[in-house]
């Protein structure tokens, strides 16, 4: 038996080399050749436990070749497993006759003398380390040095977790950086939601995993599906009194170790540990990432929950910006079109039609041969006249075509840009619609007062909230912002743009006002009114 000044330098050489690993198998694996070193044992084990105490992983030295590989499962901490302390050891000189001897899987190598310790990071059990099958009994030494032993393991341990989730946190945010320049530089989006799962799955080490969007009439749908099962799950729609949809408006994330609450979609009842992360983006909720493992694999656990809630923040923060891009260069593109359509009006159409009544004059005072030529020139004009208008035509209905709710939506959110928020929006989509039928005109204007409302806000009310109100009926259409700024000063020393709104309105026998929302109030707001009458 070595003296103590020998085990005293051995036990401080194991500390040092526990500490100076970075990974987890490794500072399991120093620790099993430290402690069958220090105390002598043939046999030493580390079961690694969950979060509820059952089995996860098992790391051995001293079992016979293919022995581990034959047992098919860690030995559950059961039988004198399950009598390993918390805190200090538990000493046993023959386990076959120990009255807790159940618990060992068939084909385990049968135990004599055993010394067991919990291996403790911060405040909870991650394991238990346990020597076994030592020529004698162990003894107080062995005992103290596995005291020592489990305790700066402990340290090394949660070290080692750290740099993992340090490593684990880098992979994920790489991923989404890629996911953020994918969005906006492919043309594609779907593929841009299917690297968003893709990546997720990967990363997570998930069985299955779906990305949640909003669809029509205010459902969530598993619109994008990746791992086992994913086929089942596309086009699914989220239970109203689900978790899922509790964690939509939430906008906090959550883990279980099955799929939580008692509305669960059937073809999810089968996976075990669950992760939902919401993407949010400037406080709101623009989808869901779901993650499911199998059955008994390990728990989800908060540095999981963590690290997924970042790469959903980066996967909201890369669509929201994707669709802001694809709003802008829609909307560059039909201000491109109008311009085009009223440089030919105003340049080459009216070109045209002087230079044709120059002709028809020239034609009526020359001779007749001279005017003959006259004439035949003056229908080329006229061909090229209604050419050009053709072109005028097509430029401007590509614009006027456009649904009035879409482009009133692209212009909300645009809006957001210049706000620092969503405005709060009440519409009547379908009687807007009907309103504008027949007058694409009036759908111009329409978008244009209710750019310039809200971009009065932005740049003069320094307001908090802003809600903006379309109503169309009785013939009447009316575009109404109320906000909680300074109220209509600032917005009145513009007055090109208020004069602008104001004419529009009184071109359609309509009026335009502007007036303080609570009179006398240290931030009274403002209410502005744009009143028109539709077509028919």
């Amino acid at each position: 038996m070595p003296d103590a000044a020998t085990r005293a330098h051995a036990l401080a050489q194991a500390v040092i080399t526990l500490n100076s690993e970075l990974e987890l198998p490794a500072v399991l694996d120093a620790l099993l050749d430290s402690a069958t070193e220090l105390t002598g044992a043939r046999y030493a084990a580390i079961n690694v436990l969950d979060s509820r105490g059952h089995s996860m992983q098992f790391h051995h030295r001293g079992m016979p070749e293919g022995v581990g590989e034959r047992l098919g499962r860690p030995p559950e901490p059961i039988g004198v497993l399950g009598q390993i302390p918390a805190e200090g050891t538990i000493a046993v000189h023959d386990v076959a006759q120990h009255p807790a001897r159940v618990g060992l899987p068939a084909g385990h190598p049968p135990l004599t003398t055993f010394l067991g310790a919990s291996l403790r990071v911060r405040t909870h059990v991650f394991g238990q380390l346990y020597l076994a099958n030592k020529d004698g009994d162990f003894t107080d030494e062995d005992d103290r040095a596995i005291r020592a032993l489990a305790a700066a393991a402990s340290v090394a341990i949660d070290h080692a977790q750290l740099y993992d989730l340090a490593l684990t946190r880098e992979r994920w945010l790489a991923a989404a950086q890629r996911i953020t320049t994918h969005l906006l530089t492919d043309e594609d989006p779907e593929e841009g939601l299917q690297a968003i799962i893709d990546t997720a799955l990967e990363l997570s080490s998930a069985r299955t995993a779906a990305l949640v969007l909003p669809g029509v009439e205010d459902a969530w749908i598993m619109e994008v599906t990746a791992g086992d099962g994913a086929h089942e799950l596309l086009g699914l729609r989220l239970p109203e009194d689900g978790t899922g949809m509790s964690v939509i408006r939430s906008g906090e994330g959550l883990f279980a170790p099955e799929p939580p609450g008692a509305s669960v979609l059937e073809p999810i009842t089968s996976y075990g540990p669950s992760l939902y992360a919401p993407l949010v983006t400037q406080g709101r909720t623009v989808g869901l990432l779901m993650l499911w493992r199998a059955r008994g694999a390990q728990q989800f656990d908060a540095g999981d929950l963590s690290v997924a809630l970042r790469f959903a923040s980066q996967a909201a923060l890369a669509l929201s910006l994707a669709e802001l891009s694809h709003v802008r260069s829609v909307g560059a593109l039909l201000e491109e079109r109008t311009r085009l359509a009223d440089d030919l009006h105003d340049f080459v159409s009216q070109e045209l039609f002087a230079t044709a009544m120059q002709i028809e004059a020239m034609s009526d005072e020359a001779e007749p041969a001279l005017a003959e030529r006259l004439r035949g020139t003056l229908e080329h004009v006229k061909r090229a006249q209604h050419e050009v208008r053709g072109v005028m035509s097509s430029l401007a209905g590509q614009r006027s075509t456009e649904p009035i709710a879409d482009r009133l939506r692209r212009e909300l959110l645009l809006a957001r840009g210049s706000l620092g928020f969503e405005p709060s929006v009440a519409a009547d989509w379908p009687d807007l619609d009907a309103a504008v039928v027949g007058d694409p005109s009036l759908a111009d204007d329409l978008v244009a007062v209710t750019r310039e409302l809200i971009s009065n806000v932005a740049r003069h009310a320094g307001a908090r909230a802003v809600r903006l109100e379309l109503t169309a009926g009785d013939g009447r259409v009316q575009v109404r912002v109320e906000d909680d700024g300074i109220g209509p000063a600032g917005a009145t020393q513009r007055h090109s743009g208020t004069s602008n709104l104001a004419n529009r309105a009184i071109r359609r026998n309509g009026t335009f006002s502007i007036a303080e929302l609570t009179p006398g109030a240290e931030r009274p707001g403002c209410v502005a009114v744009w009143n028109v009458q539709a077509a028919g």
